[in-house]
């Protein structure tokens, strides 16, 4: 007989301003500006734990966007020494464009409406991203020419842990 392999769910890990797991503050992010959250420890390396995440990312913006315009969504992870780049491992700015070099590009929130009023929210597709070191965090580059809304409540970052488990049929 052969073994099936299913999916368990598992507790979501959360990047907020505030009563998440860890912090990411994008309350006003300027047009041309990006912000990294705090790096989350996903335990050691001798654990098991899931390596396949879906990703899912939201915000609203305090004006009106055009049609079109992105939000690009990144991966910064790290072995709890060295980082994908300099900027750090807390809530904190992105320093310049030159930092998403080395960091794992995610997808895109594409603007669908040019209205400030939705929530836009993105996982691209099916959202699902393997991340196999024990420390990262999601960065948030706004491409578009408007800034996020200033209430904190409204912008976000989810991972959701897919371990597979095998079972005999």
């Amino acid at each position: 007989m052969t073994a099936k392999v299913y999916q368990i769910g598992e507790t979501d890990v959360t990047w907020l301003a505030s009563g998440g797991d860890e912090l990411l503050t994008l309350t006003s992010l300027g047009a041309g500006a990006g912000r990294q959250g705090a790096l989350h420890d996903f335990g050691a390396m001798t654990t098991a734990r899931a390596q396949d995440f879906l990703w899912r990312f939201f915000m609203q913006f305090a004006t009106a966007p055009v049609v079109a315009e992105v939000i690009e969504i990144y991966w910064k992870s790290s072995d709890g020494t060295h980082p994908d780049n300099d900027d750090g491992t807390g809530d904190i700015a992105v320093s310049a464009i030159d930092k998403l070099k080395n960091l794992t590009f995610l997808g895109t929130l594409v603007v669908d409406e040019a209205s400030a009023t939705p929530e836009f929210a993105t996982g691209n597709g099916n959202g699902v991203v393997q991340l196999p070191h024990r420390h990262g965090s999601p960065v948030i580059w706004n491409a578009s020419a408007d800034a996020f809304s200033s209430t904190a409540a409204e912008h976000g970052f989810t991972l959701t842990p897919v371990p597979l488990q095998a079972q005999a049929t």
